[in-house]
């Protein structure tokens, strides 16, 4: 039954079009070949500040913590494949969310500071949809009185900070050329009897949002073909903008995947 929920759901993502980039038609089958960067990134930063608990054992009803208890998220309202809303309390504050995210994978949560002002956050992460070659997670960040702090979208750095292009050098080979912050990466990636119609990298199968030194990262995988092969990963840190209110993009790196 796991399974059959995690394809149907998995399924249901695609078809609203998470790929940045893609033709309409794409969807993701594998990480395939050549992805040793993008699972090592995400199994390496699985560690994680959440607690579950069982709020009522007897409707079997789970909620979330941070690492200490500052932060408690609970499902309010639950459907066949995700939950549909939530509550969180964040030391006695309390308030509601139309979030929703998947019942296979539990939500991350932390409590540390990402602005820089000398005051804790909640950072909450939510897996919107997993399964093979998938995964799409979700960022929310609270101040104390659980206003929503704006964190630019990987599909806004995407368009403005990183170039890409893809060029069919022959019926094996694909030229792969990589632009951000300054920093050039050119590569060839050996396919064979791919169906190519791109000519820059396609995105949206893989985000996924973790912590380090305080500091929000996302992977961001990058991906060419109709079943999307990934050819290399992003990592994008982010930095707090006074000026915007905003978390944005401070650093990008790029890690090419050589086959």
């Amino acid at each position: 039954m796991v399974i059959n929920k995690l394809a149907l759901f998995s399924a249901s993502i695609l078809m609203f079009g998470f790929l940045v980039g893609c033709s309409k038609d794409q969807t993701i089958n594998s990480l395939s070949t050549g992805t040793e960067s993008t699972n090592s990134l995400v199994t390496t930063h699985l560690q994680q500040e959440t607690h579950v608990e069982m709020t009522d054992p007897s409707l079997d009803t789970k909620s979330w913590s941070s690492e200490n208890k500052e932060v408690k998220l609970t499902p309010v309202k639950e459907g066949q494949y995700s939950y549909e809303s939530v509550a969180v309390d964040v030391n006695g504050v309390n308030k509601a969310f139309d979030w929703s995210f998947s019942t296979i994978e539990d939500p991350r949560i932390y409590y540390t500071d990402v602005t820089g002002d000398g005051k804790e956050e909640a950072v909450i992460i939510l897996n919107k949809g997993k399964g093979t070659g998938l995964n799409i997670d979700e960022l929310h960040v609270l101040d104390a009185d659980l206003s929503e702090i704006q964190v630019q979208s990987y599909q806004d750095i995407v368009a403005g900070q990183i170039e890409t292009g893809v060029t069919r050098k022959n019926d094996q080979t694909l030229a792969i050329k990589v632009k951000s912050q300054g920093k050039e990466h050119q590569f060839d990636y050996q396919v064979a009897g791919i169906n190519f119609k791109q000519d820059k990298l396609s995105f949206g199968g893989v985000v996924y949002y973790w912590m380090k030194n305080q500091q929000i990262v996302t992977t961001l995988g990058a991906s060419v073909g109709i079943s999307p092969q990934y050819v290399g990963d992003f990592q994008i840190t982010y930095k707090f903008d006074r000026a915007e209110n905003k978390l944005i993009a401070d650093q990008i790196r790029f890690e090419p995947v050589h086959r």
